[in-house]
């Protein structure tokens, strides 16, 4: 602090003088700056200083004040100034006078940050604006922190400035931010710009974090987009807490104390999510045990500010600002370690996070009168926050092409796994995947089985090699599976050269595909010719009835089966062509609930015990595959052929060989009675 006799007689000279003797030292003149309606100016001058005292202005207009204390830099702490070789503490209270010289006589306008912690401004004697209750009394005083513009008009183009200021519980006080003056138009666009900004960054960032807590809300998984979010929500509420359009400009009753407890503890929160956000992303390189220790002490700060008087917990601020440098400094070089690593989306999360650390350092030193540039911190901040968020965006999406893939890679999976156990299994069983299907799962249901096989076919591939073989049936089957699927049916079993089908709507599915299979066989017949390859033929068995499908095996490995008597009968049944020597043989169940329908043409065979069963069976020759006129053969010599079949149960091989000869000289289509004359003839001789 100055205070030697040379500035005491100085002083003493000032204001002895006139008043533009008093304004010689303390005296602003910007009439030669430009003032038009979008330019303003920062007013960085000497003040005068009264410490300790709340002098009236009109004394200091009429020269009448008491010497000041000193003639200071402003904008700058007054806790920065030195009295008699010591600090001004920060309690206490101060006048501030300057004599600012105006182009003209116009409506002009200042811009007023906040200040520490209450204030009064005088322009020519006339109070223009207040924030809090100023008084010298510090019990007495109200504390209060508000943005705002204030308009005047100069008297004989000079404003006299005085500044009256009170501070008890803040740890620092004075005058921050510089002054902002400019013609009423361009103070009015500069402080609705301020305002517009900060509303601007405040909706920008809060729909970011709600966004990303949204995020994490459908995906809960994944931590990172929830931690940004709450990182978001803090910094809004600090936007609130110390923006332009501050909580109190909003609440004029908000209590000063809740909103300075809320800018400090949201700082501290916001530190945290800040860390667990960096963690989500980096976890290898950031280590969980020195997150713990950081969160720790951001968890002890953020608790001291909420539950602690500002009074007590603003002091230990500027060494918990260390805390909050060093974990910041450990994050930065985590990133950089990332980078080297050549981490994902590394390169956005560094990007914005260098960018924002430099706008913190160019606002301390521009604090400092260090750097001649602005306040650039808002604009860091936000693009930090935006490149985070775009990085996130890249994460997620990166996430949802992999799920896509995968997802695909599934459904191909999905697609191949039901060619091992079809879909409509699965429907049986109300599953909608094979991942959902459990061993034991089953189910009762009415259904129609189809059993097919090929003839000779053990004759067949001895003339072929293995692959051969392989080549065959796959060429035999996919001419044979379409036509079981295109007759609601689906294959549930092969079994070697045999074939398993299920036909869960109706017998005419089955019979209907049957049908169409002996058709498709005789086409592939005429293929095989082009080849001289030898023709084939094959038998199918049908049989109706309740049976349960299910899923067995163990653990490791389980398939699915149909289990009852209605899948060995009609096994059964199908033997039973290649004893009769015929294609097609439904059993009598079958029969019933088909033989009204004028399409069908059906030959009675006999009633039969197959191998397992101790109740004979009826079974039935269908005939439509055959051609018209083969199928009227057939029709013709019906009577005929009961009346052999009769005998021949009866053991009247005699009399029956003679009427099966008569039929077969009928009809040479008819393969049974062809079977059954050489069966009598093998045993006559």
């Amino acid at each position: 602090m100055k205070n030697t006799t040379l500035l005491s007689v100085t002083i003493a000279m000032i204001f002895s003088c006139s008043s533009l003797a008093y304004s010689a030292e303390a005296t602003y003149d910007m009439r030669t700056l430009t003032f038009d309606t979008t330019t303003t100016h920062a007013i960085k001058a000497q003040w005068l200083f009264w410490w300790n005292q709340l002098i009236d202005p009109a004394a200091i207009d009429d020269n009448k004040a008491p010497l000041p204390t000193d003639i200071v830099m402003m904008p700058q702490h007054w806790t920065d100034y030195k009295l008699n070789g010591t600090m001004l503490p920060a309690k206490g209270c101060a006048t501030y006078a300057l004599k600012i010289l105006l182009p003209d006589n116009a409506i002009y306008g200042i811009y007023l940050d906040h200040m520490v912690t209450a204030y009064r401004l005088y322009i020519n004697g006339v109070e223009v604006a207040n924030n809090g209750k100023v008084s010298k009394d510090l019990s007495a005083m109200r504390n209060e922190c508000r943005h705002q513009a204030i308009y005047f008009t100069p008297k004989n183009k000079t404003a006299l400035c005085v500044l009256q200021i009170s501070n008890r519980d803040y740890r620092t006080a004075g005058m921050w931010h510089p002054f902002i003056i400019g013609k009423d138009r361009a103070i009015l666009a500069h402080y609705n710009t301020k305002v517009i900004s900060d509303l601007f960054l405040f909706g920008a960032i809060l729909i970011i974090g709600l966004y990303n807590i949204a995020l994490f809300l459908f995906r809960t998984s994944d931590r990172a987009p929830l931690w940004f979010g709450l990182f978001c929500l803090t910094v809004c509420a600090r936007i609130l807490a110390t923006g332009s359009t501050t909580i109190a400009n909003i609440f004029p009753v908000f209590p000063w104390e809740l909103q300075i407890k809320m800018e400090l503890s949201v700082f501290y929160l916001g530190s945290l999510f800040f860390g667990l956000f960096f963690h989500e992303i980096y976890p290898i390189e950031i280590k969980k045990k020195h997150l713990q220790f950081f969160n720790g002490i951001f968890i002890l700060l953020t608790v001291l500010a909420i539950t602690t008087p500002v009074s007590f917990f603003n002091m230990l601020v500027p060494y918990m600002q260390i805390a909050v440098i060093a974990g910041l400094s450990y994050i930065l070089v985590c990133l950089i370690i990332a980078a080297l690593r050549k981490r994902q989306h590394i390169h956005y999360f560094l990007a914005g996070f260098v960018l924002f650390m430099l706008t913190v350092v160019n606002d301390i030193l521009y604090a400092k009168n260090i750097l001649p540039t602005m306040y650039i911190l808002p604009v860091g901040l936000f693009i930090f926050i935006f490149t985070q968020a775009i990085a996130i965006a890249r994460i997620f999406s990166f996430s949802f092409l992999q799920v896509e893939h995968l997802s695909a890679h599934l459904s191909d999976l999905n697609i191949s796994l039901e060619r091992f156990v079809p879909h409509e299994f699965l429907s049986f069983l109300q599953k909608q995947s094979i991942l959902d299907v459990q061993l034991g799962d089953q189910t009762l249901k009415d259904i129609t089985i189809l059993f097919a096989d090929i003839r000779s076919f053990t004759t067949l591939s001895e003339k072929m090699t293995p692959e051969e073989t392989f080549k065959f049936l796959n060429s035999y089957l996919n001419r044979i599976g379409p036509i079981i699927r295109g007759h609601n049916g689906f294959i549930d079993k092969y079994i070697g050269d045999g074939i398993m089908a299920l036909f869960p709507q109706s017998p005419q599915d089955a019979l209907n595909a049957a049908i169409a299979m002996v058709k498709r066989i005789a086409e592939y017949n005429d293929e095989r010719k082009t080849y001289q390859l030898s023709p084939i033929s094959i038998g199918i068995g049908i049989h109706t009835g309740s049976a349960i499908l299910g899923i067995i095996g163990e653990t490791m490995r389980i398939e699915s089966t149909v289990i009852s008597d209605t899948v060995n009968l009609s096994s059964r049944i199908e033997s039973l062509t290649k004893h009769f020597r015929t294609t097609i043989l439904v059993s009598g169940d079958v029969y019933e609930q088909v033989k009204d329908i004028p399409e069908y043409n059906f030959r009675y065979i006999s009633k039969v015990i197959v191998k397992g069963k101790s109740q004979p069976t009826k079974v039935y020759e269908v005939l439509s595959m055959y051609p018209d006129d083969a199928v009227a053969l057939f029709t013709s010599t019906m009577e005929q052929f009961q009346k052999a079949m009769s005998l021949y149960n009866k053991k009247h091989y005699a009399e029956a060989l003679h009427i099966f000869k008569e039929v077969a000289l009928k009809n040479p289509h008819d393969m049974i009675t062809k079977n059954f004359i050489g069966d009598m003839e093998e045993k006559r001789e």
